[in-house]
């Protein structure tokens, strides 16, 4: 693969310009136009190489004036080592951080021009090699939720947007399998499926499935309506439950715990915002094989992904319905036990991605939004306290776009997959706490990537959309 970085310059430095294109988010081409007649536009490629720039690597570059011959061409970077051959070079790479490559020419014609390139370089056992999990030709993973049981072994869910069905796959740290989980099928009770979440049972493995199931009612074939739905892998089947007790609009929303004080009792939370009109966040708890007992949160919008701790109380993102304030709930407890985290709702906080941190600090990422250009806060550090209205706030940013993200916590460090359009990040805070940004490459727009840890290597590894295809790095 090719990476593209176009530089218009004539007598003049183009390092300081560069500096503001390329330091921060890279793009496939960067573009300088000074207004100067008759000037010179320098190609840098990247040769051969895709995805981060890891350390230690050698990394291949060509420069090229569009009608120019060059004369000179001198390469330098601020740290690595280069082999310069003309309008070629290769550049070892030096250790993670940033690292600049410059090029400075002069044409047969006179005419000169320079720039400097800026690198996010990470650590060779960051991000592993990207691969397909389900190589099928469906179009595969607008959605997906990855995790890891304590063994290392990695579980995904995923849409399988030809088909609207439901898949997991598992990976043994070599190869992914996958199977059907629910969809549509003749006289099995299958149905489409819009959206779904997952916990995992990190002792064993065993996934626990949430997700939102269309149908049709038989009297009104037109009119959809929608259910929420559990699955979970036992004996080496799938046994699917419905968890609600009747449909309901097309704004429903789901997510999902297991409580440790209960054994791992499944509970499901979720609500319906239909026309403006939120019925507040139920809570159903599995108590039984298809037996579910449910409690109302009244005027509120689940807002996302709720946990428990290992006391078994549940925290419940939610927005009031009447004032729009995004809050913090628990369960049990009042109706008054919650704790705010912003004054009005955003756009761009759609969804709060969850993890918990260490100290009990509850970790909160907002994401989801069409646009969030300019978000004043994204992240929030909940530190819980006893009392709960005795616990606190701490506010971060994160970045100007975001346009859907997630939270993870492993190995003593936070780590957030975010997607700007079709650019794809990892974050973690350096020994400063200021966010590094990791280019992974490209996913697609409106997708919704999931990130993880795993915990025997510390490593953490992002499921996402990319050509079509459920991609897992």
């Amino acid at each position: 693969m090719l990476k593209k970085f176009l530089v218009t310059c004539i007598s003049v430095s183009c390092a300081s310009m560069l500096a503001a294109g390329c330091a921060g988010e890279s793009k496939p081409t960067e573009i300088i136009r000074p207004n100067v007649p008759g000037s010179v536009v320098l190609l840098v490629e990247r040769e051969g190489g895709e995805g981060p720039y890891v350390e230690g690597s050698k990394e291949r570059f060509k420069v090229t004036a569009s009608g120019e011959a060059f004369k000179t061409v001198r390469w330098s970077s601020n740290a690595g080592a280069i082999e310069a051959n003309a309008e070629r070079v290769e550049w070892t790479l030096p250790s993670k951080g940033t690292a600049s490559l410059s090029v400075s020419v002069e044409t047969v014609s006179g005419k000169t021009g320079e720039g400097s390139f800026d690198f996010n370089v990470v650590g060779s056992a960051v991000v592993a090699p990207g691969t397909v999990v389900d190589p099928r030709p469906d179009v595969t993973g607008s959605f997906c939720k990855l995790a890891f049981d304590r063994a290392g072994k990695g579980h995904v869910i995923y849409l399988n947007d030809t088909h609207r069905s439901l898949w997991y796959a598992s990976w043994d740290g070599t190869v992914w399998t996958t199977e059907q989980i629910d969809g549509p099928g003749m006289n099995n009770s299958g149905s489409y499926v819009s959206s779904a979440t997952m916990a995992l049972d990190e002792a064993t493995g065993t996934p626990h499935v949430a997700y939102i199931r269309m149908a049709g009612a038989p009297s009104s074939p037109a009119i959809p309506y929608f259910r929420v739905a559990y699955a979970t892998r036992a004996n080496g089947a799938w046994l699917r439950e419905l968890a609600d007790p009747s449909g309901y609009g097309q704004n429903l929303k789901v997510s999902i715990a297991l409580n440790p004080a209960q054994a791992l009792q499944p509970s499901i939370a979720f609500s319906d915002s239909h026309s403006g009109i939120a019925t507040g966040v139920q809570v159903t708890t599995r108590t039984g094989v298809g037996t579910w007992t449910a409690a109302l949160m009244r005027g509120a919008t689940l807002m996302g992904d709720v946990t428990f701790d290992s006391s078994g109380t549940l925290y419940v993102p939610f927005a009031n319905s009447s004032t729009n304030d995004i809050f913090v709930g628990v369960k049990p407890g009042a109706d008054t036990d919650n704790i705010r985290l912003t004054a009005t709702y955003s756009d761009g906080h759609k969804w709060l991605s969850t993890a918990w941190g260490e100290n009990r600090h509850l970790l909160l990422l907002g994401g989801g939004g069409s646009s969030l250009d300019g978000a004043q806060f994204a992240f929030y550090d909940l530190a819980v306290a006893s009392p709960y209205l005795s616990s606190t706030v701490r506010y971060s940013q994160v970045d100007y776009k975001n346009h859907a993200s997630a939270v993870a916590y492993g190995a003593g460090k936070v780590f957030i997959v975010q997607r700007h359009e079709t650019t794809l990040e990892l974050l973690t805070p350096d020994a400063n706490s200021f966010w590094t940004y990791t280019q992974l490459g490209s996913a697609a727009a409106l997708s919704r990537p999931s990130v993880a840890v795993r915990p025997t290597d510390g490593t953490p590894h992002v499921c996402y959309q990319l050509d079509g295809k459920l991609n897992f790095q």
